[in-house]
């Protein structure tokens, strides 16, 4: 296994609300600790937090991650199915049509009918049924999520989704110590806690699982299909991962490599903060888009311990109407995707101002003006380029690993990295807001727990008066 420098990370310094005082939780033994008054600056807080809560996901579930990961694999291996609810945010926001470097082994959901003796199901969002699960001896891997009664602070949860427990009925559990209100850091003036963890976490162990799995299986000979439209790999200029050595640790490592890569692109991120709270402030709305709406469209909207200003639209919204006094954050996930470029183009032509979040390359050293399109229109052109600000430099567009046997690179870091920056960036709108106004942004609420309606419905009210 290879252990490596992760917490070596945690002083990042990402800007934030300089001088505000900032309750934040401190005991990174268990997140269910009451908050405390700390002085640092939202952004660096909310990336501390986050590399603590990974790392000690990784210290303490590596041996039950791997085990998951042979559990996929050999259920692939005996026909079975394997069946997944994983939350890796607001609408399972890294997996969707088309995605570079995904595979086509889980199936997202769990049919009653169709499952069977010998499946698995992969899930920390189950709403049952569970008696089946007894009944076919599924082999679940199961773990905490903020929507359900497996996560710690359930008993604020309404009764109903307390009754949601996975644990029970799992052969393999995967904690992440999160909880039912999904963030840690406080600002002032706002009961609740700001900016959600729950998605990164699902992501980031997500693929560590599907990296090994996806090992074992071109080791074993199993033909796995890779999604997207990486050109095929091969040939000996590509750099192949060994088919004996785990992979998940490698994932990981550069995950936290990347996230510290944020620090080069501060300048940026503040630079979006600030055209975003002079668009709230002045009476423009706030859109955050992706080309699918379970991505950033369903991130950025009515998230619990999200902002209030942020809406989300997708590449098929018909309806969409936006002015000059609009801006918009466009999700992606390619630089050159053509229903992105067309959607940008939209947004120019309502006159919005345009900040992007992700790759700006392919294949790593290769800008994407090479690329073939379907359509010559936007051949050569990239949203980054197009973008008044850019975000997201690190990453890239396809999968991290180039295995033998499988024609493309599997586990992307674009997503992780992507839901970090934006909640990075949220972090710093809170902040100017805070500066600019006194006054403390609207945060959402689970509405799973008790108090989480009445306090959204009063969140909206504000927001109709205010902006933000």
């Amino acid at each position: 296994m290879h252990r490596r420098r992760a917490l070596s990370l945690l002083p990042l310094v990402v800007g934030g609300a300089a001088g505000l005082p900032v309750r934040v939780m401190t005991d990174t033994s268990s997140t269910s600790a009451k908050p405390s008054e700390n002085t640092e600056l939202l952004a660096e807080q909310y990336m501390k937090r986050t590399v603590e809560m990974l790392t000690w996901i990784r210290n303490t579930q590596t041996q039950n991650l791997h085990e998951a990961s042979y559990a996929i694999a050999r259920t692939v291996k005996n026909g079975g199915t394997c069946w997944f609810n994983w939350d890796m945010g607001h609408s399972c926001y890294d997996l969707y049509p088309g995605r570079n470097g995904t595979t086509d082994f889980l199936i997202r959901g769990y049919n009653a009918k169709d499952a069977k003796k010998g499946d698995l199901l992969l899930a920390n969002l189950f709403g049952g049924p569970y008696e089946d699960l007894v009944k076919k001896e599924i082999f679940v891997i199961g773990g905490p999520a903020p929507w359900g009664g497996d996560a710690k602070g359930q008993e604020l949860l309404l009764d109903e989704v307390q009754k949601l427990k996975l644990r029970p009925y799992s052969q393999l559990w995967i904690e992440t110590d999160i909880t039912t209100l999904d963030a840690l850091v406080y600002i002032p003036g706002m009961p609740v806690p700001f900016g959600p963890f729950s998605g990164i976490i699902g992501i980031v162990t997500y693929f560590m699982m599907i990296a090994d799995a996806c090992r074992v299986l071109a080791r074993d000979g199993v033909k796995v299909k890779v999604i997207g439209d990486e050109p095929k790999l091969e040939g000996d200029s590509v750099r192949w991962a060994s088919l004996h050595e785990p992979l998940m640790d490698d994932y990981f490592d550069e995950v936290m490599r990347q996230f510290e890569m944020i620090e080069l692109e501060k300048g940026y991120i503040r630079e979006a903060a600030h055209l975003v709270v002079d668009t709230a402030l002045s009476g423009g709305k706030v859109y955050c888009y992706s080309r699918y709406s379970g991505a950033l469209c369903a991130e950025a909207d009515s998230r619990r311990a999200g902002l209030a200003l942020t809406k989300g639209t997708h590449g098929g919204d018909n309806d969409f109407k936006g002015t000059a006094k609009d801006c918009v954050i466009m999700g992606i996930s390619k630089p050159d995707d053509e229903v992105d470029l067309a959607r940008l183009d939209m947004f120019r032509k309502c006159g919005m101002k345009v900040v992007s979040i992700g790759p700006m390359t392919r294949n790593i050293s290769k800008y994407p003006s090479y690329f073939p399109l379907f359509n010559e229109t936007y051949k050569g052109r990239t949203v980054p380029n197009e973008a008044d600000i850019h975000i997201g430099r690190m990453c890239d567009t396809y999968g991290l690993f180039a295995i033998p046997g499988l024609e493309q690179k599997v586990c992307p870091t674009s997503g992780a990295l992507a839901l970090q920056i934006f909640w990075v960036a949220c972090m710093e709108i809170a902040g100017e807001i805070i500066r600019r106004t006194g006054n403390a942004p609207g945060v959402y609420m689970s509405s799973a727990t008790k108090k989480g309606k009445d306090h959204n419905h009063f969140m909206r009210e504000q927001y109709a008066k205010r902006g933000y």
